[in-house]
């Protein structure tokens, strides 16, 4: 069965100017109300509750996968650090694939799920990596992917398919 994903620009944008900190999560529901409006007006039919897609907020260092404008999965995440920046934007997961080999100029790593969402820049686990979030992508950063804890990426995995909508900001 395909997965069909609706977005509108108004809704993206009205997402893209929150800020989620780790004690913000609750109040999330509060902040996502405007954009569910905006969504409504501007698509003329939403998911109940909101839209569904992959949140990577590059200054927390958090990833959140909504459905229906619930959070179902947060965690937290190693972005590009300086020299890889991770790409900002909206994107959608353009492929899936369960194990995979990532190679480059000085890395031949295999990671159990690839998501990717940009060129050559995915979501996926990273088993070399002790620990996640804060400023780890400062100085020890990816080459522009986002890194999550592998029970996590098996989760996320699991829930999303090609098309699902990525915003990184």
């Amino acid at each position: 069965m395909k997965k069909t994903f609706k977005l509108c620009a108004a809704v993206m944008a009205a997402v893209a100017t929150i800020t989620l900190l780790p004690s913000d999560v609750f109040a999330f529901d509060e902040a996502m109300a405007p954009a569910a409006a905006i969504a409504e007006t501007a698509v003329g039919e939403t998911p109940v509750g909101g839209p569904t897609y992959v949140d990577v907020s590059i200054d927390n260092q958090v990833l959140t996968y909504f459905v229906n404008g619930v959070p179902v999965l947060m965690t937290p995440c190693v972005t590009g650090g300086p020299g890889h920046s991770t790409p900002r934007g909206f994107f959608q997961i353009n492929s899936c694939i369960p194990g995979k080999y990532l190679t480059g100029p000085t890395w031949h790593v295999w990671v159990n799920r690839w998501m990717r969402f940009a060129g050559n820049c995915g979501i996926h686990d990273a088993s070399w990596r002790k620990s996640f979030g804060g400023d780890i992508y400062m100085h020890n950063g990816s080459h522009g992917c986002v890194n999550i804890p592998s029970d996590q990426a098996l989760q996320l995995y699991s829930m999303v398919g090609v098309g699902t909508p990525v915003i990184v900001h």
